[in-house]
């Protein structure tokens, strides 16, 4: 999670803003999702596990890289 922690500082500091805002904005764009689930996107949200009613943004950034490394590899 540490290199998490360096990607949100570098976002927020290329934002004029703080780690801590950088990390709530994303939740809420998380939270948004799951209120208002796009039609495409279940199949997405499908294959996604997480602790508790919805995922942190550090889950959801490791369960979708997980998931876009996992279709890279088959796809090549």
């Amino acid at each position: 999670m540490k290199q998490f922690e360096k990607i949100l500082e570098k976002i927020a500091r290329e934002n004029g803003t703080t780690p801590g805002e950088v990390r709530d904005q994303m939740q809420r764009a998380i939270d948004q999702a799951c209120d208002h689930p796009a039609d495409g996107a279940a199949p997405l949200w499908a294959e996604l596990t997480f602790r508790g009613e919805r995922p942190t943004p550090e889950g959801l950034v490791l369960q979708l890289a997980a998931l876009l490394q996992k279709n890279t590899t088959s796809a090549g």
